[in-house]
């Protein structure tokens, strides 16, 4: 059945192509709408590249690095150099100029900020100097207190070479740092004792001769088990924290168990000589009389020297074979130490400056 006046391939054909013209523009509408998507989206990211190149101008961002920098460099030099150990009130007058260049930049951004000046640099800017200052003090301490302070009190004390303990007396040798004892002097892992208080506190006589009779029974039994040294006094001893076992009567403290191995460096630590001394003690009270008739003035003076051998004045070293060396060691770490931590300061800051900056611009300051 036909229309009037149409054929129907006809008709057909008509409505065909206006179809494809329909879907031909909507097509072209989608090309169109997806670009206006890509062009938006471009210029955004176009705009976001530029808010951050104009955010993180490389004169600010060289600022809020360059003088953090050279400002935690100084503060740390003069809180843990040799300045502090000789001359504290000097080296602390010094460091303290960080913390007025760290007030003047902060006041100088206030006033900016008052004056609806431009200061986004200077806030940044100030952040990162007081960054710079705390941690140059925090970190310049703590190397400080790890090795600087034990490196220059070496260097303040004597060395000793060839020294018998089995002569020797400690009140001669106070200012002692690092001994070289003589040939053949040994560290009695036999005579260790311990005194725990948290740490386990480890010490052993060094000895030039054997503290048990070596001779044999009748001698033993006619002069003791133990023999007196000729200082009369042991006085030389070898220490370390959880580093022995009273049930095994194991002592690995230092370089206890080096063949090699006979100087000793000067136990400097305060905190821990206390804890020592109670061992010390406890060993002393072990070799004298402590019940019976021997127990009497009388029973002293006719069982000393034979039962009762002191420690007058004990000395506490670190068992080591070069003391040189482990003092060398200490400025070595320090050292190493500071670079580490001008390392980390400097990834520290780079993030902190850019990540301020950037903040800083999105809150409108310019």
């Amino acid at each position: 059945i036909g229309l009037p006046g149409c054929e129907l391939p006809c008709c057909f054909g008509l409505h065909g192509e206006a179809l494809n013209a329909e879907v031909a523009s909507m097509a072209a509408m989608f090309a169109a709408a997806n670009n206006d998507w890509e062009r938006a989206r471009w210029e955004g990211e176009a705009l976001m590249r530029k808010a951050r190149q104009d955010a993180w101008r490389p004169r600010f961002v060289i600022d809020c690095v360059l003088w953090p920098l050279l400002l935690f460099c100084h503060i740390y030099y003069w809180s843990f150099g040799g300045w502090r150990y000789r001359d504290w009130r000097l080296a602390m007058c010094l460091a303290f100029l960080g913390v007025a260049v760290c007030v003047g930049s902060t006041w100088v951004t206030l006033l900016m900020f008052r004056r609806q000046v431009p200061c986004r640099r200077w806030i940044a800017l100030s952040a990162c100097l007081w960054l710079a200052c705390f941690g140059g003090f925090c970190a310049g301490d703590q190397n400080y207190g790890h090795h600087m302070v034990s490196f220059y009190t070496y260097q303040d004390l004597v060395s000793y070479t060839d020294l018998d303990p089995a002569v020797a007396k400690g009140q001669s040798f106070m200012d002692s740092g690092e001994v070289y004892f003589k040939e053949g002097t040994t560290v009695d892992t036999n005579e260790m004792v311990s005194f725990r208080n948290r740490l386990n506190f480890c010490a052993a006589p060094i000895l030039g001769q054997p503290l048990r009779n070596q001779k044999g029974l009748h001698e033993v039994a006619r002069e003791g088990d133990f023999v007196v040294p000729e200082s009369g006094t042991v006085d030389f001893w070898a220490v370390g924290t959880d580093c022995c076992d009273k049930a095994t009567r194991e002592f690995t403290c230092g370089e206890a168990s080096n063949k090699r191995a006979r100087a000793g460096m000067r136990m400097i630590r305060e905190d821990h000589r206390p804890f020592y001394l109670l061992a010390i003690q406890e060993w002393t009270a072990r070799m004298c009389p402590t019940s019976g008739e021997d127990n009497t003035a009388q029973g002293h003076s006719k069982a000393a020297p034979l039962l009762c051998i002191p420690s007058r004045h004990p000395l506490l070293f670190t068992w080591v074979e070069d003391p040189v060396g482990e003092v060398r060691k200490y400025y070595e770490q320090a050292l190493w130490r500071f670079e580490m931590d001008v390392v980390v300061f400097l990834m520290m800051d780079i993030f902190i400056a850019l990540g301020a900056l950037l903040a800083l611009k999105e809150l409108g300051f310019k």
